[in-house]
């Protein structure tokens, strides 16, 4: 009776979690609730509570719903096969914590995968493995959530209870002794397909053939481990001491600050949706490096390399090579070179470059390897690039980053169109890459291919590599025809700590909004609202009224790749850095969504405030902007769809009207929505493209001339005189080199 009792409130309490998330639904969507709905919401409610009128509270303890079901602790109890897996955590002193209440997913190794393990370490049995790296082995295959595999992308990145990533790949390119796909764990262990999916009352079992091993090195260790195949370029970090500077890992100051800063609450809402921000755990470094193999160097420069050489005439090669790089005068003037040195009277190009002052920054080869150096890390490429929402048949995903070359951006692209279909494939990485176009002269720009070393660690505490088919320069290629274009830069790739603290693109963008958004719990896998403390980011300034959050991605929403960054408070004040791009004239835009709870900003560039205040709260369709649309999302192009309502010539003119008035339609490579899928695909069923929505724009700032070895701010104040907080709205930068968009130019797409 009791048990049924239980049951019962249990079932009320579900009802009622129902109709809460419906009505947050349409909350959310419409930015209102329907009174009817709400209130027949609330009728129904309470018919179920007076009808069935609630039991006594107050029964006997032995009275109450007592669980009876399996435990992860309970699945190693009863399955022989994993007892000395077993036997791991019992030395451990973590089978409480796998008899605990939760939702996680364990990866527990085989007997057989065991006796590998101790095979390869040199341990007799698992009774000589020491209890602390017990329960390091224990940590390292366990996730603070549950995660099935077919809910799973091809690379699917998570966080271990070390903090560390573990990398799920299936891809389709390892199958088991049945020809079935097998899911692979830091390339290390196979989840074992009869096996998987085993749910528990506190999670899910996937059984593994290997021990989930982490590499804790840093990274001058994991590439002194893993060289044997990139000698030279290992060689040559080593000379330039740039090997030594990847110790950097853990802020263990903040640490101790953190806790000072104030909790999020939920007055500080975004808009009309109730958000609750996570303070960031930890503040670490990291960094990704891309690698040219020996092989590559032998091949492709064969006239500069062979293996018959020394090491020292292999790094004189290198050395010559990087001076063929940057030895311009626009590379002078862009790096410092041309700079007196006020000691010596000397350029610092005259000082420095020499085969003996490799450590110097600005010295040819240090210059050179810094290049192929991110200052963010990078354990995966499920997290290279953001790849969702963009409409692939008009645009490749891409990103903009900052390398450890002062000064310098490279160009990250997940290339859908075939490049070679003789000898290359679609959907793959590759880094300066550019099409044939207009804004280089019709010549294509292949880049270098990116892949990741196979039989090989290649992640660490702090550092991550990958393999790259050609050299890489911030040369005059790059700059002048691979960055002769529209550059669309993701807010979220500004700021190094978003990538490598997993605040970047975290959690699963197909989940749409619901109840772990507010909450610091989060949603599932790992999806998380952020806010950040000042001092959290590099090269950002804001006062203390400002709050910093940062909206997990979500396809449903209309942010470029489902995320975005809202600047909240009564009179927010923020200064950043612009990224890096060669010098010269840029129109700079900023693209967003307009809702009516935005704020009013004013805009400064290096601390000039550029005409009048943006208002966010302004759609396309308002005299000021003057644009044509045909609704919120209805298509605007008869030519595209037979129920547009106007004509490719009136939007062209319509397109020179909202120019004139300071705006861009939102591009038509972009889109929101989602086909039903995991991938990032555009349906037109079932997306909007974002060129066809009212609110969505993109506002001229202003004219900025990038001048050499500097660098340029963007100051954003509140001017609204309300003392509500508002939101200003960072979704994604454009910078257009000014003969592709200023008057006799070269003109633009619409993607």
């Amino acid at each position: 009776m009791f048990i049924f009792i239980s049951l019962y409130k249990k079932f009320l309490n579900y009802i009622n979690l129902i109709l809460i998330f419906i009505i947050l639904k349409f909350k959310v969507m419409k930015n209102k609730i329907s009174p009817i709905l709400s209130m027949g919401a609330v009728l129904f409610s309470f018919m179920l509570t007076t009808l069935f009128p609630s039991c006594n509270d107050d029964l006997a303890a032995d009275s109450y719903y007592t669980f009876t079901g399996e435990m992860m602790s309970d699945f190693l109890d009863n399955h022989e096969d994993f007892s000395q897996f077993k036997r791991i955590v019992e030395r451990a002193g973590r089978m409480d914590l796998l008899a605990s209440r939760g939702a996680r997913t364990l990866f527990p190794p085989v007997n057989s995968g065991v006796e590998d393990f101790l095979k390869e370490r040199g341990y007799a049995s698992v009774e000589d493995i020491p209890a602390s790296f017990c329960d390091t082995l224990v940590k390292a295959c366990l996730v603070e959530r549950t995660l099935y595999t077919y809910n799973l992308s091809e690379t699917h990145q998570e966080s271990n209870q070390l903090d560390l990533p573990v990398i799920i790949v299936t891809d389709g390119d390892t199958v088991d002794a049945n020809g079935m796909t097998l899911s692979v764990i830091n390339r290390r262990a196979a989840i074992i397909n009869e096996l998987k999916n085993d749910s528990v009352e506190n999670g899910v079992v996937h059984p593994v053939d290997k021990v989930i091993v982490p590499n804790t090195s840093l990274g001058a260790s994991l590439l002194d481990d893993n060289h044997q195949d990139f000698t030279i370029f290992y060689e040559a970090l080593k000379r330039t001491a740039l090997l030594d500077s990847l110790s950097r890992y853990r802020d263990d100051d903040y640490e101790v600050w953190k806790n000072n800063y104030k909790e999020f609450t939920q007055s500080m809402h975004i808009g009309n949706e109730d958000y609750v921000g996570k303070r960031p755990d930890h503040r670490y470094s990291g960094f990704t490096l891309f690698i040219v193999p020996d092989k590559v160097l032998y091949e492709k420069y064969s006239d500069r390399f062979n293996e018959s050489m020394t090491m020292d005439q292999k790094i004189d090669a290198l050395y010559d090579l990087a001076v063929e790089k940057y030895d311009d005068n626009i590379s002078a003037g862009i790096f410092g070179l041309d700079k007196t040195d006020p000691a010596t009277g000397k350029t610092y190009k005259e000082l420095y470059w020499n085969k003996s002052s490799l450590k110097s920054r600005h010295n040819p080869l240090n210059m050179f390897l810094s290049y192929h150096i991110l200052d963010r890390l990078f354990t995966s490429t499920a997290k290279l690039i953001n790849c969702w929402q963009i409409n692939t048949a008009y645009a490749d995903p891409t990103e903009w980053v900052g390398t450890m070359l002062d000064f310098s951006t490279i160009k990250l692209e997940k290339v859908y169109s075939t490049i070679d279909p003789a000898v290359e494939y679609e959907r793959d990485f590759y880094i300066n890459h550019s099409q044939a176009c207009a804004y280089n002269n019709y010549e294509r720009i292949r880049g270098a291919h990116l892949t990741t070393p196979e039989n090989a660690d290649n992640f660490s505490l702090n550092v991550a590599y990958y393999y790259v088919d050609d050299v890489l320069a911030y040369d005059q290629t790059m700059r002048n025809k691979v960055m002769n274009t529209r550059m669309r830069i993701d807010v979220l790739t500004l700021w190094p700590e978003l990538t490598t603290n997993n605040i970047r693109l975290c959690g699963n963008p197909t989940q749409g909004y619901n109840a772990g958004d507010n909450s610091e719990e989060g949603t599932e896998a790992g999806g998380h609202n952020y806010y950040l403390p000042p001092g959290y980011l590099k090269n950002v300034k804001f006062s203390e009224n400002t709050i910093f959050f940062l909206e997990r991605p979500i396809v449903q929403w209309s942010n470029m790749g489902g995320d975005v960054v809202g600047i909240l408070g009564t009179s927010y004040d923020i200064t950043f850095r612009l990224p890096n791009v060669p010098p010269g004239t840029y129109e700079l835009r900023l693209g967003y969504t307009a809702l009516e709870s935005r704020g009013i900003g004013q805009v400064y560039v290096d601390g000039i405030p550029q005409g009048l205040p943006m208002d966010m709260r302004i759609f396309g369709n308002d005299g000021s902007i003057g644009g044509l649309y045909n609704g919120w999302a209805g298509w605007r192009n008869k030519d595209e769809n037979a129920g547009g309502i106007y004509t490719t010539e009136e939007l062209e003119e319509n397109a020179r009207i909202m120019k004139n008035n300071g705006y861009y339609s939102a591009p038509k490579g972009l889109f929101w929505g989602n086909d039903g899928t995991d991938a990032p695909r555009y349906s037109p069923n079932t997306c909007t493209s974002y060129y066809n929505c009212v609110n969505l724009l993109r506002s001229k700032i202003c004219n900025v001339e990038v001048k050499p070895n500097t660098h340029h701010t963007v100051r954003l104040r509140s001017v609204l005189t309300s003392g509500e907080t508002s939101d200003f709205t960072l979704d994604y930068l454009e910078l257009v080199p000014i003969d592709i968009c200023g008057a006799g130019g070269l003109g633009e797409d619409l993607y």
